[in-house]
Parts: structure tokens; C-alpha cells; sequence
């Protein structure tokens, strides 16, 4: 498969419509007009190729510069493709780290990716440790929590880069932005959107012609 570089303009302006109707990323004031910041969380898979996490980074550098900011987890994969744009194309100031570890390392798992964490806090970013409870949460409950936390801080939607449809962490971001009531968009990398996990009633919607996919709940959901 092979992954364009940048999300295409209309793609982009698309994105936004759907979060914000009626605005366009051609003017970045869509995402903070009258002082209101968007925030979107960014989640995925912990296993990437130097493509994958390439495209990750090419994304969010391309909503930063239309004016998003984000809040993050710490494992590898997506969270650590975005941490390692920053400072380069992406400002320390736009990104919110959440760690399930502390700054000493106490709490890391294989997943964590404590090296991207510290240098992003090293660079100026806001990191908040041990985000998913104390050292004596198990590291599980602790990963969970702290995915909730990052959810929690968002207020514009979920970009979400699954690397298999079988990203446990990712499905959960998914169904807590989903029951917040936050648009969710996916981009399925190396595998079918037809693979895509389900996230209620309803159904993935294909954003103009790049591989993105927003989720699109059915009438009914709405209304109940």
C-alpha cells in the first residue's frame, strides 16, 4: 500500500467542516475563533513501519498548521510518531502529553515510549505524569486510564491511525470519543476499510479520496 504524503485540501477543509460546519481549514481561525482552541486527540496502533509513523507525522503537522492543537498518550507507534514532530514541525505549545510512567521512568512498559516522552519534555512540552493513577495501578488499568484521561481532554474529535483493526487501545480511544460525542476519524494503514472495527450503530464514511474514514452514527443513535 502505498501512503500519500499530506492529507490533500479538500481533505483537509472536508475534516474540518465536519467538526466545526460551515468553517474551512483555509482559514485557521476555524479552530480558534473567538479564543476557543480545538483540541483533537490523536491515538493508534503501537506498531508502525518508517512509513506509517511518516504519514502520522505528515498528518498532524498538517492540522498544526491550520491551527489544531492535541493531546497524546505515550506508547510507541502513533503517540510517538507525533511526539518526535515536535519540536521539528509541530511547537511544543500545541501538543499535551499524558504518561502512564513518571519522569524517572518508574511505571514504563515495553510499549512506552519513554524516550519520545522525555525528550518532548526536555523540548517544553506539557507531560502529565503517571496520568493514568499511581505506581500502584497495574500497568494495564494504568494504560486504560490514562486513554480516558486523553479523550477527556479533547474537545474537537479523535484521529486514530490503526496499523491492524485489532488495536485494543485504539478500539478503546474510539468508543470513549464516541460516547463523549466526538467525531472520530480513522485512517486504516496496510489493511481494508472494510476491516475497520465497528463502534456502534453506524457506519465509516470515506472522506473525499484520501484513506480517511469518518464515523457516522445511524439516525437513531442521535436521537436517543
Amino acid at each position: 500500500m502505498v501512503l500519500r504524503s499530506a492529507l490533500s485540501t479538500c481533505a483537509l477543509v472536508a475534516f474540518c467542516w465536519l467538526v466545526f460546519p460551515g468553517t474551512s481549514l483555509a482559514n485557521s481561525s476555524c479552530c480558534s475563533a473567538g479564543g476557543f482552541v480545538a483540541v483533537l486527540a490523536v491515538a493508534g496502533s503501537r506498531n508502525f513501519s518508517a512509513n506509517g509513523s511518516a504519514f502520522v507525522i505528515q498528518i498532524t503537522s498538517d492540522l498544526a498548521a491550520s491551527g489544531y492543537s492535541f493531546v497524546v498518550g505515550c506508547c510507541s507507534g502513533a503517540d510517538a510518531a507525533l511526539l518526535s514532530a515536535v519540536p521539528g514541525s509541530i511547537p511544543p505549545s500545541m501538543v499535551r502529553c499524558f504518561s502512564a510512567f513518571d519522569s524517572s521512568r518508574a511505571g514504563a512498559v515495553p510499549s512506552s515510549a519513554v524516550d519520545q516522552v522525555l525528550k518532548f519534555s526536555r523540548s517544553g512540552g506539557s507531560v502529565e505524569w503517571l496520568a493514568g493513577g499511581a505506581l500502584s495501578v497495574l500497568p494495564w488499568v494504568r494504560l486504560a486510564n490514562r486513554t480516558k484521561q486523553v479523550i477527556n481532554a479533547a474537545n474537537a474529535g479523535l484521529v486514530v491511525f490503526f496499523s491492524s483493526p485489532r488495536s485494543r487501545g485504539s478500539l478503546l480511544a474510539c468508543r470513549c470519543a464516541v460516547s463523549r460525542g466526538l467525531p472520530v476519524h480513522a485512517f486504516p494503514i496496510g489493511f481494508s476499510a472494510s476491516e475497520l472495527p465497528v463502534l456502534g450503530a453506524g457506519y465509516w464514511l470515506k472522506s473525499m479520496e484520501e484513506n480517511g474514514y469518518l464515523w457516522v452514527n445511524k439516525q437513531q443513535d442521535i436521537f436517543t
